[in-house]
């Protein structure tokens, strides 16, 4: 949502575009764009979108911000239009290596935008082609994903049946993004990291036996013999019928009220009011063939930056400096968990806090980028709209939807790909 004030302010200065002010008395022209407000584009709404606007109210920029789900969809318009925002944050590089690979993002390395180390891998994932020479965005805020949610007050559960699993694969924006974050996890649990890393990139065929395995196994737990969550998933927005996340939600439309939810730290969110009633165990244990962990998936709104000028450089360093990671920990209402390794701790405190960010921190297992987030768009779309059709249909075999995905990744083969997907 655009604030109206601040809209008139950048219909204005659309509509003036970069077009230079007339000669008067003699004195040179001048650049309009020079003055308007910095724009941003961001995942964000709601009462995230009220503190990310409050950390830049907080340094004195002038700015626009506009938040919306469909991110896609509006940047791809405000670029056709010529209009497109100064700085852009999306939930995944590999929308963003199209728009280098066309040119169309500032590179970030040599202009001091960013501390290069302060960023460890694979928060700097890059992109096959002469774009992947340089950086072009860094992760403003991150999520810990390979994690299942549950009721703290239940304690920790020993197993979860395949009824009790909270599932919602609706959104707004991209939906069935839930399944693949299944199917992502249970990959990188049985596979491991290598063959985990070489899928994301490309380099696996989808019909390859082990991401066939998890599918499938996704697929059984999912249906069980028309027991499982499969329809009540489909039925369901990953938000839930009240947006207060699946696990505290009543209403959840289920057979049975659900325990626990495979999702990642942003579901804490989700919870609100409610979210000091959740704790989080670590997912291996729950995926169907398999007990230890092989890795840990993670995800991150990664920013990149459209425009040149100084002002908007201004913002941008803010916002992947260790200076802007803590602001923004300090004044959001839920945690805001950051890939800068300066940042410090989160500004709201406790048990569960503390140990993701640790968990986000630790090394000692492989840290991967969710595999769909760093896949060129048109595979991303198809991963996912592949997730509902198999999740409707009759039987477990995943070919048919494997096949289908695979003709569309032979496809995009010209397009860039991501590599340093696993650190």
């Amino acid at each position: 949502m655009i604030r109206t004030s601040r809209l008139r302010r950048v219909l204005v200065a659309v509509a003036g575009g970069t077009v230079l002010a007339g000669c008067v008395g003699g004195q040179p022209p001048v650049d309009e764009s020079a003055a308007r407000p910095v724009t941003v584009l961001g995942p964000w709404t709601g009462t995230q979108e009220e503190t990310f606007e409050k950390l830049l109210e907080s340094k004195g920029f002038d700015y626009v911000y506009q938040g919306t789900a469909a991110q896609r969809e509006v940047l791809l318009s405000q670029a056709q239009a010529g209009t497109p925002p100064d700085i852009v944050i999306m939930p995944g590089a590999g929308e963003l290596a199209v728009y280098a690979a066309e040119g169309r993002l500032e590179p970030l390395d040599e202009e001091g935008l960013y501390a290069k180390e302060e960023y460890h891998p694979p928060w700097t994932p890059r992109a096959t082609g002469k774009s992947g020479e340089r950086v072009y965005w860094v992760p403003v805020r991150v999520a810990l994903k390979s994690i299942v949610w549950y009721r703290a007050a239940n304690g920790r559960p020993e197993t979860v049946g395949a009824r009790e699993w909270c599932v919602g694969m609706g959104d707004d924006g991209a939906a069935g993004w839930p399944g693949s974050d299944w199917i992502e996890d249970l990959l990188l649990q049985t596979a491991g990291p290598r063959t985990y890393a070489r899928w994301a990139r490309g380099e696996l065929a989808w019909t390859t036996e082990a991401v066939v395995q998890a599918w499938t196994a996704w697929g059984t737990l999912m249906k069980s013999d028309g027991a499982g969550p499969a329809r009540w998933a489909l039925l369901n927005d990953y938000r839930g019928p009240g947006d207060q996340g699946l696990l505290f939600d009543g209403r959840v439309e289920t057979d049975e009220r659900c325990v626990a939810e495979h999702q990642g730290s942003f579901a804490r969110d989700l919870y609100g009011k409610e979210d000091h009633r959740a704790d989080y165990t670590p997912s291996a244990p729950y995926l169907p063939g398999t007990w230890n962990a092989r890795g840990r998936e993670v995800s991150g709104d990664f920013a990149a930056l459209l425009d040149d000028r100084e002002k908007t450089r201004e913002v941008f360093r803010f916002l992947a400096s260790k200076e802007g990671q803590r602001a923004w920990a300090r004044t959001s209402k839920s945690p805001v968990y950051s890939a800068n390794s300066e940042r410090g701790m989160p500004g709201r405190e406790g048990s569960v806090t503390r140990r993701i960010v640790r968990d986000l921190e630790d090394t000692t297992l492989p840290r991967c980028l969710d595999a769909s987030d760093v896949m060129p768009p048109a595979v991303r779309d198809a991963f996912w709209n592949a997730a509902l059709q198999y999740l409707a249909a009759d039987g477990l075999d995943p070919l048919p939807w494997l096949r289908n995905i695979q003709k569309v990744q032979e496809f995009e083969k010209r397009r860039p790909w991501m590599t340093g997907i696993c650190g």
